[in-house]
């Protein structure tokens, strides 16, 4: 069990520290230290791709950055040889009223993904946990729950939430960044005086956790672990500095402010503006957790399901929301106009994703562990809840897989897992078995101790895993 140290300071704050090789224990292995954790990564984003232009253009095997060349993953080109792109997988229970199971096929997409449980006729939420809280509930320090976060406007309902802690329990991801920070920093054990002090003076949570630091560095780490070390407090420091510069701690506050701290009243962080600024704070946190331990497994959602933000940064001038332009369609339910040139404005739309991906990768990949990164030893999931958005397809679904799982999954590899000549198809490769596959990836295992062979509800799908995929 992969257990975390703690820098622990004044008002009850604890800043978590990432894996020190120094001071971790030694134990008979192959290579004479503790094996480095393992963890799980959902990038979930919703309405589907412009699926025309989504896949490398190379053939089945290895992958090079050529094959990604115009295409919209060609951001991600920098991380070619750690990629895995699974091809030919359909969701289950399937859309098109192919199942017999509730909900329209956006629901179904969204609430299926992690699950792969029908939901609820009810209350529209899945049955069943969802493969990040699995994780978690295995491999975190007091079964801890999956990190869970999302980016902008959340919508209520099944829309607006991608894991599940079990069945009609849905875990809401946390939008507001501060928030979020304040619980993996230990700010959220301090009292509200003591929070409302260090907002007020601009204080850095190291500030807290000073004496506690100046011991750790009276230690005789190696060098790595100076250099990680540093590089974890000074990411710290950064994502302070931008939550700052966003608005998201007050700089001043007084009394009557203090339960403003919590609610962060007025404060844009699900706003389109901020939507850029707050995804990347975001995924420093997941990186920072993932790094000092504090989290097997996380998911970031991005936007809500039918719905999603105008984009209108980086080259991009939409007038209509993501949902819409799935559609091609100049109002959500399909009544309004066409939109000229909405496949060029989605393809614009997944290749600023892939983007953003390849900045989680990249803030993964910067902290060295063992002989390789964190990155190395995490699975990476962009996931979407439909293919084609304007036909709400549930087959040849995008998946795109960013680590190696600690050596457990396969790399710089782009493989069709169905056994049909035609990727669009719903005969085999059901997405269950991509869950069970990435739960065996990370290390979990069933209630006798034996590997995950079946995810989700065992009506629909398939049992096993995708051996191709496996390393």
């Amino acid at each position: 069990m992969f257990r975390r140290n703690f820098l622990r300071g004044a008002c009850g704050a604890a800043v978590a520290l990432p894996v020190l090789e120094s001071l971790m224990p030694r134990r008979a292995s192959a290579g004479g230290t503790t094996p480095a954790p393992r963890r799980f990564i959902a990038f979930a984003c919703c309405n589907g791709v412009e699926i025309t232009r989504f896949w490398p253009t190379s053939p089945y095997g290895a992958l090079a950055a050529s094959g990604l060349a115009g295409t919209a993953l060609e951001p991600l080109s920098g991380h070619v040889g750690k990629m895995l792109i699974p091809r030919g997988i359909h969701t289950v229970p399937r859309g098109f009223g192919f199942d017999p199971v509730a909900g329209c096929d956006h629901v179904k997409g969204v609430g299926h993904r992690l699950t792969a449980q029908q939901l609820d006729p009810g209350t529209m939420f899945a049955q069943g946990i969802s493969l990040d809280q699995f994780i978690a509930s295995e491999l975190n320090d007091g079964a801890r729950p999956a990190l869970n976060l999302h980016v902008g406007y959340r919508y209520e309902g099944t829309n607006g939430v991608v894991s599940y802690l079990g069945a009609n329990a849905p875990a809401v991801g946390e939008n507001n960044p501060w928030l979020a920070y304040q619980d993996l920093m230990g700010l959220s054990n301090l009292d509200e005086s003591a929070l409302m002090r260090l907002t007020a003076r601009r204080q850095s949570v190291l500030d807290l956790v000073e004496q506690d630091f100046a011991r750790l560095k009276s230690i005789d780490l190696s060098k790595a672990d100076r250099d990680k070390l540093d590089m974890h407090l000074t990411a710290i420091r950064d994502l302070e500095t931008d939550l700052g510069d966003a608005g998201l701690i007050p700089c001043t506050l007084d009394d009557a402010r203090a339960a403003e701290i919590q609610a962060m009243s007025g404060m844009p962080f699900d706003s389109d503006a901020q939507y850029k600024a707050v995804g990347q704070m975001q995924m420093d946190i997941i990186a920072l957790a993932m790094a000092c331990g504090a989290n097997h497994a996380a998911t970031l959602m991005w936007g809500s399901e039918a719905g999603g933000p105008v984009f209108t940064w980086d080259g991009m001038s939409h007038q209509y929301n993501h949902h819409k332009l799935s559609h091609g369609n100049t109002a959500d339910d399909c009544s309004g106009g066409a939109v000229d040139g909405y496949l060029d404005m989605l393809f614009d739309i997944d290749r600023w994703y892939a983007t953003q991906l390849a900045y989680l990768c990249d803030r993964l990949d910067s902290y060295t562990e063992g002989s390789g990164t964190v990155l190395d030893n995490c699975s990476v999931v962009w996931m979407n809840n439909l293919s084609d958005g304007k036909a709400h397809h549930f087959m040849d679904m995008p998946y795109v897989m960013m680590g190696g799982c600690g050596g457990a999954l396969k790399t710089g590899q782009y493989i069709k897992v169905t056994a049909q000549d035609n990727t669009v198809n719903d005969v085999d490769a059901p997405h269950n078995k991509l869950l069970a596959t990435i739960a065996n990836a990370v290390g979990v295992t069933d209630d006798a101790g034996a590997p995950v062979t079946s995810f989700g509800d065992p009506a629909y799908g398939e049992s096993g895993v995708f051996d191709v995929l496996q390393a």
